[in-house]
């Protein structure tokens, strides 16, 4: 602990909101960890509203798929809807059904902004406490002897160092989790499409 607060304190004030972006950066990592799977974007009735829906009985899935709240279902019952109406043009569904699904976007992204933002601020702030660290050094140079002036420099180029470091051991996880988040979110996205698409080539 006591080496910890040394580290912040030879940092500088930039440590700080450093400290904060990380704690931020590492909650959305671990919650996107958690909820960032296929099986949270899909109904768990699904298999049995497509099997329904592939033998015909179009009323019984549009029952089942009000039974489950889920945006999915919501799409399925809306197409059905409009299907059994009549309007049986296949691309007007899967626009109308994608329309509906686009509701599960801001679901598949949620927080992916923070990591973005941190990859992006984390080393600036770093770079900031190294500028603030060099001015300290000159400032402190110019007005004492060479001797405590050497032990100041020591002191400054530790700071200007620790800073930098931070802010880049800030950034570093959260842009490769911002990336690995957005592959995985787009790899959900393809595989809802593929499931919409799949339910309205089933539609006779």
């Amino acid at each position: 602990m006591e080496a910890i607060l040394a580290w912040i304190e030879k940092g500088g004030i930039v440590m700080y909101p450093l400290i904060l972006l990380s704690i931020l950066s590492w909650y959305v990592i671990i919650e996107r960890a958690v909820n960032l799977r296929v099986k949270n974007f899909l109904p768990r009735n699904l298999t049995e509203i497509k099997a329904l829906i592939s033998r015909g009985d179009y009323e019984s899935a549009l029952k089942i798929s009000t039974v489950v709240d889920h945006p999915f279902t919501k799409a399925v019952s809306v197409t059905l809807e409009e299907y059994l109406k009549g309007k049986k043009e296949k691309g007007y569904l899967i626009r109308l059904m994608e329309e509906e699904l686009s509701a599960l976007v801001p679901k598949i992204e949620k927080n992916l902004p923070i990591l973005s933002t941190t990859a992006s601020v984390a080393p600036l702030l770093g770079l900031f406490g190294t500028i603030t660290g060099l001015i300290k050094v000159f400032q402190a140079y110019a007005i004492t002897t060479q001797g405590e002036a050497m032990n100041l420099l020591a002191k400054g180029i530790s700071e200007v160092l620790v800073a930098a470091a931070t802010g880049l051991g800030v950034a570093i996880p959260a842009l490769l989790a911002y990336w690995v988040y957005k592959a995985i979110g787009n790899h959900i996205l393809d595989r809802i499409s593929e499931e919409a698409r799949e339910i309205i080539h089933s539609l006779e």
